[in-house]
């Protein structure tokens, strides 16, 4: 008897997933307008899509910029590599301690609310450093103080917008092409405000980058205003006393479920070993290429046009399933193409190499962050899972940004590079020793989503 109920839950459970996958198919090619060989993500069709992912890009646009002016002007005002790297240490550090305790709160809190406050003081901290730049106040001191301050915001607002965008998209089955264009848009920004950037500096200073970012917030205020967030009832909201024992289970979940663990370790060494190479470059353009800034604008728009064509490949991806193969390649291209980037002089070939360094870079990181919205199917864990993610970014980053800063200083820029792009290989091949026992995990799961019949 007990024979006969267990095999008619298998049929069953056999049909509902087919029947998903049949009604996520139908959906995809009702929301699909076709021009050609090109296909219009069905998520663009959501007007709540459209509005929030336009709104933070401008944002993100402002803040790149930031970044960029911040780490040119420290590297101007010190002239030292490791004072390079505590400043980019300072400005995440925070992220390390903050951000998985916020998972727990974006699992309890409104997250409109959350986005809004973190909008209003990024504008007062990018205000403060307008004055201070216009005035001539300016000093590694006040750049560091200010830096902390954008650090404990980043560690609410950043997992606040990854936790936003599976909740407005109108069908779930359209959440992978709404991170896919979040991710794209995003990349975008990153892309133009080098350029821009660059140009500013060179013209105008350091403060007119700060003055474009306080601005550059008010469209997402709107959009935060305007779009619609969907809600889910929290089953473990029952007091401050459970805050340390959510943490704590999201945590177990995170290293329990071998997916997640895989893909979470590999972006650890990506963050340490790779993304450091943002923060070196100041010193690589005036070392290694005896360039000045308008030159470190023209590496990194080739850095930020190689991300473009990565998050356009993940928008154009016809196939949502298979995202751990594409993590594994690219990964291991990122690698390489560090390691050759560090033997090079050359300005020609220093900017089609870090094109390649940008595109993987950006296809693995948005490749694993897809990956892990897509198999995450427990809403009441989305927020600490995502802001696990993350710490990926606010809380390892920094640490790999003092690291590779000292290093830089002890042994030369090319050789840290070097360094970091070796053990970036070795993180790459053991991920993909995993990829089989991974499968056996995730097939499952797609196939009760709906994903795969």
């Amino acid at each position: 008897m007990t024979g006969i109920v267990l095999t008619n839950r298998v049929v069953s459970i056999f049909k509902k997933g087919k029947l998903m996958a049949q009604i996520n198919q139908a959906n995809s090619l009702k929301h699909k307008l076709k021009f050609g060989f090109f296909q219009i993500p069905p998520a663009l069709k959501s007007a709540n899509v459209c509005c929030f992912v336009i709104g933070e890009s401008v944002s993100f646009f402002g803040s790149w910029m930031t970044q960029f002016a911040l780490v040119w002007m420290v590297y101007q005002l010190t002239n030292s590599a490791i004072l390079v790297g505590i400043a980019g240490f300072t400005n995440q550090a925070t992220g390390l301690v903050l951000t998985p305790l916020v998972g727990v709160l974006l699992d309890r809190w409104n997250l409109r609310y959350v986005l809004l406050t973190t909008q209003f003081v990024s504008i007062v901290l990018s205000g403060t450093l307008t004055y201070l730049s216009i005035t001539g106040d300016i000093n590694f001191i006040w750049i560091i103080i200010i830096g902390i301050l954008q650090g404990i915001v980043k560690a609410f607002d950043l997992p606040a917008r990854l936790v936003a965008i599976p909740r407005i998209v109108d069908n779930k089955a359209d959440t992978y092409s709404a991170i896919s264009i979040h991710s794209f848009l995003i990349n975008t920004a990153k892309f133009i405000s080098p350029m821009v950037g660059g140009f500013l500096l060179a013209k105008v200073g350091a403060a007119s980058c700060f003055l474009v970012d306080s601005v550059s917030y008010f469209p997402f205020i709107s959009a935060i205003l305007t779009v619609r967030i969907k809600s889910f009832p929290n089953k473990d909201s029952s007091g401050k006393s459970q805050i340390w024992k959510n943490l704590k289970e999201g945590f177990v979940y995170t290293y329990e479920f071998l997916p997640i663990k895989y893909v979470l370790m590999l972006q650890v060494v990506i963050c340490f070993m790779v993304m450091t190479y943002v923060n070196l470059m100041p010193i690589f353009t005036a070392d290694v290429l005896k360039g000045n800034a308008e030159t470190m604008g023209y590496i990194m728009t080739a850095s930020a046009f190689g991300s473009i064509v990565a998050g356009l490949f993940l928008i154009l991806r016809k196939k949502v399933t298979g995202l751990e193969k594409v993590i594994a390649n690219s990964t291991m291209i990122l690698g390489l193409s560090l390691v050759i980037f560090s033997r090079s002089a050359s300005l020609e070939a220093c900017l089609f190499l870090i094109f390649i360094v940008g595109m993987t870079n950006t296809l693995s990181l948005i490749a694993i962050s897809n990956f892990i919205q897509l198999i995450l199917v427990d809403e009441n864990k989305r927020g600490r899972v995502t802001s696990i993610f993350t710490t990926g970014f606010l809380g390892i980053l920094p640490f790999g940004n003092l690291f590779f800063g000292g290093l830089a200083g002890q042994i030369g820029v090319a050789n840290a590079l070097l360094f970091g792009g070796v053990c970036c290989s070795i993180g790459a091949f053991y991920f993909a020793k995993k990829l089989p026992e991974m499968k056996k995990i995730i097939c499952p799961i797609y196939k009760q989503t709906g994903l795969i019949s």
